[in-house]
């Protein structure tokens, strides 16, 4: 493709302005049109972004020749938006997570490779310089060996914010703190840490009034062997989020080595500010549709945290250990 990719985006409010955003910085693109569900904020959108206003997703990319969106609405939506848009011709960049249900993802993945388009995920922190080394420092064994790994994400949400939309905090359409708060740092955790083989979690809903988790507490065993742990909660006060890897060599703690004794330091790059991921992302989505090849993080790839988080509801619900290979090929069905 040597014309400008034509982009959509679908749902406008919240990070689809983000991804707005992030395709102004990005050359080869040009965003020519929008879709919500509310017609009013769609043409603000689009009168504020200099493109066109629809209602209908699968309409804004026949009408206005889309070649790739992205998918911005609430999560339990994401596998009916994107499989209509997939199915009409366009290739989809689709925010966490690709959907709250493992059947749902399905459907999306099978209708891409059908209809020979790119189905893609967002998680713009495996963009970050810092947690890019840190993957290839467990690989190459440069932190020893792996003895633990940490994910926490202890946030606040207050009722309201629960209250703001009927289906937030609900199983159907959002998931809990894991689904929606934590699923960043739970993809880095395994993405870094080399794959998780089994989970034994406990969750509950203690402080807000909502159908799905605000806590949560997970005790991981990675591939490789060693242990781990999941924390996440969205109902405390001056809480923080944090990953770290941990090895016989030296450990990384959210952005930075820290190495023993005579051992070679290792530059980390740094992170990258807000806003700044997500052009790196959308950057590499719009050169794939492009360059033909795959994206930065493949539906497939994608859905190991989604399914991750199913897997701890499924050992919530059990009060039992889960193989997580077996989980994802339906043993537990």
């Amino acid at each position: 493709m040597t014309e400008p990719v034509r982009y959509g985006i679908v749902g406008v409010a919240g990070i689809g302005e983000t991804h707005a955003d992030a395709l102004e910085r990005v050359p080869g693109v040009d965003l020519v049109a929008c879709a919500d569900l509310n017609r009013a904020a769609a043409e603000s959108f689009a009168a504020e972004r200099g493109c066109r206003a629809y209602t209908d997703p699968t309409a804004m990319i026949r009408d206005a020749a889309v070649d790739a969106v992205s998918v911005c609405t609430p999560s339990g939506t994401h596998a009916e938006v994107s499989i209509e848009c997939v199915e009409t011709g366009a290739h989809v960049l689709c925010e966490k997570p690709l959907d709250v249900y493992g059947v749902r993802i399905d459907a999306m993945i099978d209708a891409a490779d059908a209809a020979g388009v790119t189905l893609a995920g967002v998680f713009q922190r495996r963009a970050y310089p810092c947690h890019q080394r840190a993957r290839r420092a467990v690989a190459d064994g440069d932190l020893g060996r792996m003895v633990l790994g940490t994910a926490t994400v202890k946030w606040h949400r207050p009722q309201s914010y629960y209250d703001s939309a009927a289906w937030r905090g609900t199983r159907e359409m959002d998931g809990g703190c894991l689904l929606n708060q934590a699923i960043h740092v739970i993809d880095l955790l395994q993405w870094i840490g080399g794959g998780v083989s089994g989970l034994y979690a406990r969750t509950d809903t203690l402080a807000r009034e909502m159908e799905c988790e605000d806590s949560a507490a997970v005790l991981l065993e990675f591939e490789n062997g060693a242990p781990g742990t999941i924390e996440a909660t969205t109902a405390t006060q001056g809480g923080t989020s944090r990953l770290e890897i941990n090895g016989t060599a030296g450990s990384y703690n959210d952005t930075e080595f820290s190495m023993g004794e005579g051992i070679p330091a290792i530059d980390a790059g740094g992170p990258l500010e807000w806003g700044v991921a997500h052009t790196e992302v959308v950057r590499d989505f719009v050169e794939s549709v492009r360059d033909g090849r795959a994206p930065m993080v493949p539906a497939r790839e994608a859905r190991t945290a989604v399914d991750l988080v199913l897997a701890i509801y499924e050992s919530a619900a059990r009060e039992a250990w889960i193989d997580f290979d077996a989980f994802r090929a339906g043993d537990y069905e």
